[in-house]
């Protein structure tokens, strides 16, 4: 007898098994086809059960930027889209450089976050602080971004990173002769950095990478320890949709429809989609500020992707639980026995309409408001407690700290 089964269909090694999870202190204890008994038992068998989906690309904002976004609404954001854990990013106000910010912002975690988390640290001629801060990834910026700061020895940083370093690659100098930010902007700094990645063997993760000659490069060089990230902007939005929105300016920029198709027609090797979510409010938005929230809406929208035949379920699981978790070596996290009961329940065929008014982050707006959705994330499960349920949160913040071995010095 378990103290809980999920009764009902759920993802196991590429295929849709219909059968029961038994769930014991927290941890998967059983996974069979047979039916389980259970003290409770849930009868899951309308929906579709995944393992717990991860967001290695998110701005939970705080600090000095709460009306932005705090810990809370983000991480509770997280858990409404079906987002068990999340990599916070370090260009915060003030930015992570230092072992002291870095102790801080671990404490802020542990007291709000709702979803798991990641701890981060940036990367800016900062080495021996970066070795003293024990984070669970880091990360660079080759040019400015939102905050400003960027690495202006990037191949020094990149070489004394502890752990994995994301990178966010836009050429610094081109940046400040095209501010428009033009595809070459990131097609050079994703070059560079394919070219350092070749000498140093490191492991370096891509983020938000929106070109084809970005996306040709990276999988033309196959280095074995260079992943990469896509946002689903850049899947589903072009260069026209940021002419009719102007809050829909993002870095790097929405591109034009050949580079959309390149993302499309690379699909199937692209390890990890990452929301990057950037929440702003709408006068922050109005005065020119660059990113769009996105963690509500990411399952949604790939669950909408896979009714339209564009993708199947087994791609969300892939890129966002089963390669998140090889690429920063994640522990506990396999969808096997013995590891987390941490599942996102989803409804493949409920259709909805994106309305930003009833979601969590303080964003208070949505690229896709209005849009109308087939498939829609119904529970999000922390090690065996429902935390999310049909919009609602349940709870008290008890998120915790990712086991990510591979950002460990």
């Amino acid at each position: 007898m378990h103290e809980l089964v999920l009764k009902g269909k759920f993802t196991f090694n590429g295929k849709i098994i219909e059968g029961s999870i038994g769930v014991d202190g927290g941890k998967i204890s059983e996974i069979t086809a047979r039916e389980l008994p259970g003290e409770t038992v849930l009868d899951l068998r309308k929906y579709l059960i995944l393992p717990g989906l991860i967001d290695t690309h998110v701005h939970l904002r705080d600090f000095g930027e709460k009306r932005k976004e705090t810990i809370e609404s983000g991480t509770k954001a997280a858990l409404h889209g079906g987002i068990t854990a999340v990599f916070d990013m370090p260009n915060t106000k003030p930015p992570i450089l230092d072992p002291r910010t870095f102790e801080r912002r671990f404490e802020l975690l542990q007291r709000n976050a709702y979803a798991d988390y990641a701890l981060s640290f940036l990367m800016r001629n900062n080495c021996r602080e970066a070795k003293k801060a024990n984070a669970d990834f880091y990360k660079a910026f080759m040019g400015a971004s939102t905050g400003g700061i960027y690495s202006e020895n990037f191949e020094s940083d990149y070489s004394c990173s502890p752990g994995v370093l994301s990178v966010h690659a836009e050429d610094a100098e081109l940046i400040r002769e095209k501010p428009e930010r033009p595809p070459g902007v990131e097609e050079r700094a994703i070059e560079r950095a394919l070219s350092i990645a070749g000498r140093l063997k490191k492991p370096l993760n891509v983020c938000h990478v929106s070109t084809r000659g970005g996306i040709e490069a990276i999988l033309r060089r196959n280095l074995p320890w260079v992943s990469f990230e896509v946002t689903p902007h850049h899947l589903f939005l072009t260069e026209r949709d940021h002419k009719k929105d102007k809050r829909l300016k993002v870095y790097p920029p929405l591109r034009d429809e050949d580079h959309r198709k390149a993302l499309w027609e690379n699909f199937s090797r692209i390890p990890i989609i990452a929301s990057d979510h950037a929440p702003h409010t709408l006068e922050d938005k109005e005065a020119g500020a660059a990113g769009v929230p996105g963690l509500e809406t990411e399952v949604a929208l790939l669950l909408d992707a896979v009714n339209r035949g564009l993708m199947n379920v087994f791609d969300i699981v892939e890129k966002m639980h089963d390669n998140p978790v090889r690429v920063f070596g994640i522990g506990g996290r396999d969808f096997k026995a013995g590891n987390e009961a941490t599942f996102t329940v989803v409804d493949p065929k409920r259709e909805w309409t994106v309305k930003p008014e009833e979601f969590y982050t303080r964003a208070n707006w949505s690229p896709w408001e209005g849009r109308k959705l087939k498939g829609k994330v119904i529970l999000t499960i922390l090690r065996g407690r429902i935390v999310m349920e049909e919009d609602e949160i349940v709870g008290k913040p008890e998120g915790v700290r990712l086991n990510v071995q591979r950002g460990r010095a």
